[in-house]
């Protein structure tokens, strides 16, 4: 999209360079402190509170929820009909890019003056309070030293870092909990019943499930407790709703470091959809209660119903896995045929759909890529079978160029990774495998693409 490009090409550039010059030689972020003293940086600099860092083998991932992503509020700009440009929908507010920029800024400090080997970094900034859409950058530590020493131009850098757009779905189920412990601390608790739960819980009720845990008399009245979400994860029930499960501490405003409850609080909220309704919490179920004798004590749920045993495997805000670099470069070559096609007026006056994707499969090592192909020319009868449309003149065509972005990047990266590359036709069920000789004959411009076919027997 013009508009992330746009943000590519003014703001990440340039930050990421002082970044890496500011950073020096020196391991300022040793292993033992590297996520706390990004913690820091973010909190004491930059005034970020809520971030969340990862780290999954050498790749290092950082988290924003936020509140608003996008300058238009898609929701309201759909349903009053004002779309002039769609891709005007994704521009990032002014108060966001913000926000990016200072932790892309720590990041890249951090990281540049580590002893940990990190390779690959993903800032993955969510909508959490209206869309629940994120903007995820990912990209490769070299890359930035290579830029720096001008060893790739700064337009071939820009190409490298993946950019994207997605919906969170955990985060539109997350909504209303965030939601309402949001209001527990500010509205009156009658006024937070009627909204989330009707007349379906009494507000007697609704005191013992959540003022119970906190300690009576002056020192910590209602109005002073602020409900800080320590951890939040759902599952799905079905397309319409999910079962969330939320630990929070309740503290004094101001004082965040004043938990008012011994132990965090942990409840489950049943979040259901109907029609074109928002997310709405209808159920509260917590894991304590106070018993007899004034005690804090856990819910025994039957062994049936006991879902927090599984809370390893349910869906979060932000999960980090170790990034491969076939995987990296099978997205980055996805990306970018895609876009040398959408292009291309050659293919656009041939083809009526031309989908070229990649992917990178590690298992068993040295590791495959595989080129997918979904195409169907304009003139196509229907009963072409697929074997015979990749020796079609406009299809060499469109091979041609998709073949010389992977042998090109691959041999830019200097990823040996690999043994061969399958070609997947949509609509054929056997696969024809190029490896990495024949390969690199093309590369060399020894042999052309229909000479390359050739090899397959196709």
């Amino acid at each position: 999209m013009n508009t992330l490009r746009n943000f590519l090409r003014g703001v990440l550039l340039p930050l990421l360079l002082c970044a890496t010059a500011l950073s020096g030689c020196a391991k300022s972020y040793p292993n033992e402190s590297l996520k706390e003293s990004l913690l820091e940086i973010c909190r004491k600099e930059y005034g970020i509170e809520n971030v969340e860092v990862k780290i999954a083998g050498d790749t290092l991932g950082v988290y924003l929820p936020f509140g608003r992503l996008f300058s238009t509020d898609l929701k309201d700009a759909i349903a009053a009909g004002r779309i002039r440009n769609v891709e005007s929908l994704f521009q990032p507010s002014p108060e966001a890019i913000e926000k990016i920029e200072d932790l892309l800024f720590a990041l890249s400090r951090v990281m540049m003056s580590t002893d940990v080997p990190l390779r690959f970094y993903v800032l993955q900034v969510t909508d959490v309070e209206h869309s629940g859409l994120e903007l995820t950058l990912t990209g490769y530590l070299d890359d930035i030293k290579r830029v720096r020493i001008w060893d790739i131009s700064r337009t071939e850098y820009r190409n490298r870092i993946m950019h994207e757009i997605h919906l969170n779905q955990a985060v539109v189920w997350h909504g209303p909990v965030r939601k309402f412990f949001q209001d527990l601390g500010t509205q009156p608790l009658d006024k937070v019943r009627l909204k989330y739960l009707g007349d379906s819980l009494s507000l007697e009720n609704l005191k013992h499930l959540f003022f119970d845990a906190l300690p009576p008399g002056d020192a910590s009245p209602r109005a002073q407790v602020e409900w800080q979400i320590e951890d939040i994860r759902s599952v799905d029930l079905d397309k319409t709703g999910a079962v969330v499960y939320a630990k929070v501490n309740p503290t004094l405003k101001g004082v965040k470091t004043q938990k008012l409850s011994k132990t965090p609080l942990e409840y489950l909220f049943i979040v259901s959809i109907f029609a074109d309704e928002e997310p709405h919490v209808v159920r509260i179920i917590p894991f304590q209660y106070r018993d007899e004798k004034g005690d804090w004590t856990k819910i025994a749920f039957p062994t049936e119903l006991q879902l927090e045993k599984n809370l390893s495997e349910w869906r979060q805000e932000f999960t980090l896995e170790p990034l491969h670099l076939g995987t990296f470069l099978a997205q980055q070559l996805t990306r970018r045929v895609q876009a040398d096609l959408a292009a291309d007026e050659r293919i656009h006056n041939t083809f009526h759909l031309i989908k070229i994707g990649f992917e990178y499969i590690e298992q068993p090592e040295p590791g495959r890529f595989a080129m997918n192909i979904q195409a169907k020319l304009r003139d196509q009868d229907g009963g072409t079978p697929g074997r015979n449309i990749l020796l079609h003149e406009d299809m060499l065509y469109a091979l041609n160029l998709a073949f010389r972005e992977f042998v090109d990047l691959v041999k830019n990266y200097g990823f040996g990774g690999y043994q061969q590359i399958s070609l997947n036709v949509s609509d054929t069920n056997v696969p024809w495998v190029l490896n990495r000789d024949q390969l690199e004959l093309f590369r060399r411009k020894e042999v052309d693409m229909a000479g390359l076919l050739s090899s397959l027997k196709i």
